[in-house]
């Protein structure tokens, strides 16, 4: 969400969309979202998607409305996380929202967090199809957005079964970005080795060569631990 050092102040109609709970009192976007899930989102979706259509509005508060309604299994809210996935480098919203840590971009990791959680939604939206394909969407470009341990909200059975052949695509893609020695500003590293030990189940052969090439390719030390904590410590600790 928003950076809360930052002087950014939502505007009167974000402000009553999100950041008002259903009493009327001031509350947190995340809580006014999480409330939402029990009926109360269908009031607030209508304004909600004209923001989000809205070209003009503030990126921050377009952001807000599309983790919302992805929040919320809606299909604007999917088909918005699909486009902003086919073009990440030229979305309006980059930048909106960096993790507390590394001061990176990570609009990513909150979209995919948005659409993997709001699978308690989808039968009673009816839109678990669109949700698998916001996910793949995601998914495709795993090895060139930061989504670090949100990538786990990705990594669902449903997802990981639809979407096995881009997962292991996206973890060649990024393995071999590392190995060329391209390491981006975010740990790369850590998402492909939740990635890896997610298809490790159904895919074990290819799991364990892609736990060898990561580890071979210095993915970092938190990469290492997830990889050690999958059950084979002594092969990627040595």
């Amino acid at each position: 969400m928003p950076d809360a050092t930052s002087r950014w102040e939502p505007d009167p109609v974000l402000r009553e969309l999100l950041f008002t709970d259903f009493d009327g009192e001031p509350a947190e976007p995340d809580d006014v979202i999480a409330d939402a899930l029990d009926g109360g989102y269908a009031e607030r979706t209508e304004g909600l998607v004209t923001l989000l259509r809205d070209e003009n509005a503030d990126p921050a508060a377009r952001f807000l409305a599309c983790c919302a309604l992805a929040s919320w299994a809606d299909p604007i809210g999917y088909a918005t996380v699909i486009e902003a996935a086919a073009a990440p480098d030229d979305l309006a919203w980059r930048g909106q929202t960096y993790d507390r840590f590394n001061s990176q971009d990570d609009t990513f990791a909150h979209l995919a967090e948005a659409v993997g959680r709001s699978r308690d939604m989808v039968d009673e939206r009816g839109t678990a199809a669109e949700r698998i394909e916001a996910a793949r969407a995601l998914i495709r470009i795993a090895d060139r957005v930061q989504l670090d341990r949100r990538a786990n909200d990705l990594l669902y059975p449903e997802i990981v079964s639809a979407c096995r052949d881009d997962l292991s695509a996206a973890v060649d893609r990024g393995i071999a970005r590392l190995t060329a020695g391209n390491h981006p500003k975010f740990d790369l590293g850590v998402q492909l080795a939740l990635v890896i030990n997610a298809l490790a189940e159904t895919e074990p052969a290819w799991a364990a060569d892609a736990r060898h090439r990561l580890a071979a390719a210095h993915p970092g030390d938190r990469a290492l631990r997830e990889l050690a904590e999958s059950g084979e410590s002594s092969l990627w600790l040595m």
